[in-house]
């Protein structure tokens, strides 16, 4: 089998490592080379906006790269599609579970509405809708997965902790939902080996949806600084980035049944305060 990545970026990276640690052939593209080259893996530059001839039935295409970044369509994968010619065994979207919006806390399958607040998940869900349209047109299964937050090494709140950045009271907090980003490199390599032809959305998280700055405080305590002061939402809010307020704006707790069905194999996931100790281990011995 052969495995096709387009945007080669952080998450991009640690699949490509896993894979070629299993001895697949990989290949990445991406229009700038953003991350280290990895021993085995092929890696071309290309611009997806012309297009993409891939004619190998054995082939799995996992697509990284974000919408383009503004309006409520994904015009960037509107022109790919447009001019790709795609045969391939079966397509990974990485989506996000931003899509779903403020449930105000409660729990979410795939089932559950997506409640839009921003033109940022109009053109996540757009981009889902536009694969699910190109692979039933062109009969090629599609996954689209709607990611939690990915954290991991050099991908953790380690200078919000060392400054102390005050966090919401954990009363107040809305919840926010982790997966570690080695748990999804297995997790998209598995989805990509199964045989199952059926097309499908699942949601990846590693289950334990905690209270927003539940990371910050863990990666602090493994650090062994003082924790951050507990503020008011409202306090926070006042002086929060526009991306951090449509975080704050959204209290959700990702349900994984599906995912657990699906690969019964890959659960139980790495822990957070687990996951963080490996994290900031890797880095001090990388470094």
């Amino acid at each position: 089998m052969k495995h096709l990545i387009i945007g080669y970026g952080y998450s991009a990276y640690y699949l490509a490592h896993h894979l070629l640690e299993n001895r697949q052939e990989v290949t990445a593209l991406s229009r700038h080379q953003s991350m280290p080259l990895l021993p085995g893996l092929k890696h071309q530059s290309h611009d997806v906006q012309q297009g993409l001839t891939v004619e190998e039935k054995d082939t799995v295409l996992y697509y990284f790269i974000p919408p383009s970044s503004h309006g409520p369509e994904d015009k960037l994968l509107q022109q790919f599609l447009k001019e790709a010619h795609l045969s391939v065994s079966k397509v990974i979207y990485c989506s996000t579970s931003g899509v779903y919006g403020d449930h105000q806390g409660a729990w979410v399958d795939e089932q559950s509405p997506c409640l839009i607040q921003s033109d940022r998940q109009l053109r996540r869900l757009d981009a889902e809708k536009q694969w699910q349209a190109f692979c039933q047109q062109q009969n090629i299964p599609c996954l689209i997965l709607r990611l939690a937050g990915i954290y991991g090494p050099h991908r953790l709140p380690t200078a919000s902790a060392l400054q102390q950045v005050p966090l919401i009271k954990p009363d107040e907090a809305p919840f926010s939902n982790h997966i570690y980003v080695r748990d999804l490199a297995k997790i998209l390599a598995a989805l990509g080996e199964e045989k199952n032809d059926q097309s499908l959305t699942l949601n990846i998280a590693d289950g334990e949806p905690d209270k927003m700055g539940e990371l910050q405080r863990l990666t602090a305590e493994l650090l062994q600084v003082p924790s951050a002061p507990y503020l008011p939402f409202r306090q926070i809010w006042q002086t929060a980035s526009e991306m951090k307020r449509e975080f704050m704006s959204a209290s959700r707790r990702l349900l994984i049944d599906r995912l657990k069905a699906t690969l019964p194999e890959i659960i139980p996931l790495t822990p957070l305060r687990e996951a963080i100790a490996a994290s900031l281990e890797y880095e001090r011995s990388s470094q």
